[in-house]
Formats: C-alpha cells, sequence, structure tokens
C-alpha cells in the first residue's frame, strides 16, 4: 500500500511512518492564517534500527537538511516521533535520500 495518507485531520499524539530509509520528516498542521507549524522539530524520535551512529532516528527530525535517519538494510523498519501532545495533522512531508524507497505507510 505505498503511500496510504488520509486526507481527513487526525488528532494524533504518536507518528509511526514503516520505512526502509527516510532522510527528513516534517509533520506540519495548518492553523487559520498563519504558516504551517511545523511539529515534529526536536521532538522524541525512535526506530526500529539506525544503520550506524551516524543515522540516528532523531535525525529524521533535526530540522537540518544534512542529517538523516537510516534503518538498517531489511524490511520491515519504521520510525515513530512522539509529537508529545495533540493536535490536528495537515500534512505529512517526506524527504527521501537519493537512495531505494521501499513501500511505506503513515500512521497517526
Amino acid at each position: 500500500m505505498p503511500h496510504a495518507l488520509s486526507r481527513r485531520p487526525v488528532p494524533a499524539a504518536l507518528l509511526a511512518v514503516a520505512v526502509l530509509v527516510a532522510a527528513f520528516i516534517v509533520v506540519t498542521t495548518l492553523t487559520a492564517h498563519a504558516a504551517d507549524t511545523l511539529l515534529s522539530q526536536g521532538k522524541p524520535a525512535t526506530s526500529s534500527s539506525s544503520e550506524n551512529a551516524g543515522t540516528p532516528a532523531a535525525a529524521a527530525v533535526d530540522g537540518n537538511a544534512g542529517t538523516r535517519w537510516s534503518s538498517q538494510f531489511a524490511d520491515p523498519q519504521w520510525l515513530q516521533v512522539d509529537l508529545g501532545v495533540t493536535a490536528t495533522i495537515s500534512q505529512v512531508v517526506l524527504q527521501w535520500e537519493a537512495a531505494y524507497a521501499a513501500p511505506m505507510r503513515v500512521e497517526v
């Protein structure tokens, strides 16, 4: 089920993303008459694995496009971000490294 995203806002305290290799995850919420707010930056992130010490789960949400999370090369892998609060999520943006991307599922 590639790229299965719901179009309706969903309250969420925990974002779980089943991915093989992800570079940077941006979770935003849209408020009336305001710019998007980045909810995921700096929040606690955990994953099923890391390729090495230089690609930890926290790098997926550190706001730095020069860092990334990378899992071990085996399926399935996952990354989750604890937003800490209930929020209405308007979009999830995944920025992939120039590598093979497997089908994924986004859960909120």
